[in-house]
Formats: structure tokens, sequence, C-alpha cells
């Protein structure tokens, strides 16, 4: 290319390759390929490079996905050596799969932030709170989103006990969407009128008297300390009168003892709730932030009963988790990782968006390293045939690009499911429906994708397919327990 010529194409007087210095001819050096483009000096040349090395924006990604929708037709294209026309196979899958799981976290975090508890009639309880997200939003103090949560939680509580076990799961979740866009407010005042801790427990107090969620001769109704004392008196009493007649090992006096430890755990939570409330009133702005740390947490939601190993509960020191099979150090680093699932456990009943975000976080990590495996469970059921271990992994990521493709689908539907409800019903019935349909054609296209690739009869491919299957099934439930446990510990 000439000076002249690059200065009309914006790439000043620009006539030499920058790389090779060899004497351009086009937007592309013949010697070395570098492009005239310089991204560090412009802005449109440098977002025009970052989408071409994720997706060669030439046509390619749009083929790659359309060829993606007919099962096996872009695995045996690819295979075959029609490779130009394709988003390569580790960088489709890759990206989906980041996309996809981006895009998860979204849809979670707003099916949350959405959700209408509405509970229908169910043997004669009803209960229509409305717009939850929408009236906490529009709370301006802590005490106003106190009220809120307890007025709410009791009224979902009375219609709980109304109604059989059986139909308590919609109003279990819609209790725990209530903590969680209240705690989120919470937040959100706090940071915006800096609330500290001692301000916070009054009001926090304050609010729960307002709301009136504590039941006659519950704990939550006991306002001075001595209440709680004569409270706790009166529940295990009886407990401690029957544990007597019980042998100290039996499964009755294990249960009798646990009802104690509970009792004790709420009388505990409720002191310190009282105790940093008082301090807030007497203390004023004077309080310090240690209130928690000198009277304990007054969050009760997440009692819950220790580990145990041996028969005893878990200690690092006392009772630790040892392995005859493993080094000191590796035991040593076992009961740490221990110790900080056990703290992040009661994390999960406060915070459970926390653990989601984590595990969606780390399932395309989980995923990348699955890929290799189905691929070799793909040589094993096809030893003979004359593929290579690599013609396999093509298939396999294409495989698994597709998966992702779906779930980034389903989670869209869920997205607009929930944004279309509030104002038309029957787009969540849709949404359903829709999501319903793409898991029940999942295996369909993978058996279909198999026999188009590997170009077998139906019966060796279907024998073929359920053993791969199968397989991969308990491989991908062992990884799916492995990375639950370990996103306790990450969170």
């Amino acid at each position: 290319m000439s000076a002249s010529a690059a200065t009309a194409h914006g790439h000043g007087d620009l006539s030499h390759c920058e790389n090779c210095h060899a004497e351009l001819h086009g937007e592309f050096c013949h010697a070395c390929g570098q492009s005239v483009h310089n991204p560090i000096r412009h802005v449109g040349h440098a977002l025009e490079e970052v989408f071409e090395s994720f997706w060669h924006l030439d046509g390619r990604i749009f083929r790659t996905l359309r060829d993606l929708l007919s099962p096996g037709r872009a695995a045996a294209n690819y295979i075959r050596g029609h490779r130009m026309r394709y988003v390569p196979p580790l960088r489709l899958f890759v990206v989906l799969s980041v996309l996809t799981f981006f895009i998860a976290k979204f849809a979670i975090h707003v099916d949350e932030d959405q959700r209408l508890i509405s509970v229908g009639d169910v043997q004669g309880t009803t209960v229509r709170l409305g717009n939850t997200k929408k009236q906490f939003r529009e709370a301006d103090s802590v005490v106003e989103v106190e009220a809120l949560r307890t007025r709410m939680v009791k009224e979902l509580q009375l219609a709980r006990r109304a109604v059989p076990e059986t139909a308590r799961s919609p109003i279990d979740k819609s209790i725990e969407s209530v903590q969680r866009q209240a705690d989120k407010r919470i937040e959100a005042l706090r940071a915006l009128q800096g609330i500290d801790d001692a301000e916070f427990a009054f009001q926090k107090a304050q609010g729960e008297r307002e709301g009136g969620t504590a039941a006659a001769g519950s704990v939550q109704a006991m306002n001075t300390l001595g209440d709680v004392e004569q409270w706790r008196d009166r529940q295990i009493a009886p407990l401690q009168a029957q544990l007597g007649k019980l042998a100290p090992a039996s499964p009755q006096a294990l249960e009798q003892a646990k009802q104690i430890r509970r009792i004790n755990a709420e009388a505990g939570c409720r002191i310190a709730t009282l105790q940093k409330a008082h301090a807030a009133v007497s203390e004023g702005r004077a309080a310090r932030k240690t209130d928690r740390d000198r009277y304990g947490d007054a969050e009760c939601d997440d009692i819950h009963d220790p580990l145990s190993f041996n028969g005893k509960p878990w200690d690092a020191q006392s009772n630790p988790l040892v392995s005859p099979y493993l080094p000191k150090f590796a035991n040593d680093w076992l009961n740490r990782q221990v110790g900080i699932g056990q703290a992040n456990i009661s994390r999960l009943s406060k915070e459970p968006w926390r653990y989601i975000n984590t595990l969606l976080g780390a399932v395309p990590s989980a995923l990348f390293l699955m890929v290799p495996m189905f691929a070799l469970l793909l040589k094993l059921a096809y030893l003979g045939s004359g593929r290579g271990y690599l013609e396999h992994l093509v298939v396999a990521l294409y495989s698994h690009a597709y998966l992702c493709l779906v779930f980034l689908a389903m989670f869209v539907l869920t997205l607009l499911g929930g944004a279309i409800a509030t104002h038309w019903p029957a787009a969540g019935v849709i949404s359903g429906v829709g999501i319903g349909l793409l898991w029940l054609w999942m295996p369909i296209y993978l058996l279909i994708m198999q026999k188009r690739v590997y170009g077998n009869g139906w019966l060796l491919t279907l024998v073929r397919y359920t053993v791969i299957g199968s397989l991969y099934f308990v491989m991908l439930s062992i990884a799916a327990m492995a990375l639950a446990v370990t996103t306790i510990v990450r969170m």
C-alpha cells in the first residue's frame, strides 16, 4: 500500500509493515500477516480486535451457531476438514460457557428480586403480599424494613401452619425471598445513611416491635433478660424430666438433647438482640461495633447442629477428621477446609445468593474438565473406529457447546418469563413449557448427533449412547458433589 493509500485508509503514512518491514500491498502484510490497523492508536480498532479474537466476526459465528442447531452437522463437517466456515470448537465452547453462566447469575438474581409473593387459597388460607421488591425499595429506614419483614413473615408463617407439609414448599420459598430482599435493602440503607452496628441494632429491635411478628409465648415476645430466662426454664424443664428417664445413648435421649440445645440457642440469640438494643440506647453513638463479639450473634435463622465425627462434634484440636492414608500436613489442610466450610454453612441461610453465585462461577471450570473425560469415553466406546482422540474431543466440545447454548436459552426464557409474568401471567406458563421442551430435546439431540457423526446403525448407536451416557452421568454426579462441597469452602 502506498503512503497516500495508507493515509486514505486511515493508517497515517504507513507504507511498510511495522512488524517485519515488508512493503504493504493491502490491509494485511503479505509476509507476516499483521494487520495495518493499530489497535493501540484507534479505539474502534481495539474493540474490533477484542471481538475478533473471540468470535472472528466475519460470518463464521453465525454459520457455526446455525449448524450447531442441527445435530452433528458442525462436528461432522469440522472433522471432514471444513474448518474455515466455523469458529474453532474450543473457542466456541469457552465463550459460550462463560456467557451462559454470566447470564445465569443475572437471571437468578432478577428472578429472586422480582418474585411476587402470592400464595393462593389453600385450605381456606390466602396470602397476597404483592410486589415485595417494590415495598422494600420504598422503605426509607431500617425500622420500616424490619417492620415490613416481620409482618410479611408472620402472615406467611400463619399460612404455612394452616396447610399440609406437601403444600409448604412455595410458602417456604416466599419466606426466603422476603428475608433476602429485606437484607439487601437494609444493606443499602446502612451504606447510604452511615448506620453503625449499635444504631442498626436499636432500629432493628424497634422495627420488630412495630411489625408485631412475635407470637405470644415465643422467645421473640420476651422483652427482658429475665423473661428470656424464665421462658428458657419453662421450655427445658419438661424435656429434662423426660431425659432423666431415658437411656443415655438411646435415640430418644439424643433427640431430647437436640431439642434442649436448640432452645438454648434460641434463647441465646434473643438475649444477644436485647443486649445489643440496650447498648444502642444507653451508649448512643458511642456504642462500639464490637457488640456482636461481646453479646453474641443475634441472628437465629441458621441454628444448626455442628458437624460430627466419631459420634462427637467435630473439632480441629480435640476431635479432628483424620485419615490414616494421608500425611499430617494433608490432614491438617483437610481440617482447615472443614472448619471454613462449617463457618460458611451458617451463612447459607442468610446469604444463599453468595453460594449460588460462587457455584455458578465455578461451573464453567468444572465443565472444562469434564469435556476431555467425555472425549475419553467416546474414544473407549469407539475403539477400532480409526478415529483419534482429538476427533472425539471435537465431538465433545461441540456437544458441550450446544448444551451451553440450550442452558443459555433456558436462562433467557426465565428472564423473559419473570419480566412479562407481572403483566401477563400466562408468560410464566409459556416460559416453563419452553424450558421443559428444551430439557426433553437435549438427550434426543445428543443421540442424533452421535448417530450422524459416527455413522453406525441405530441399535449400535443406542447401545453405545446408553453406556456412555450412564458412565458420564456417574462422573458428572461425582463432580457436582465435589463442586458443591468445594463451593461451600470457597464462599
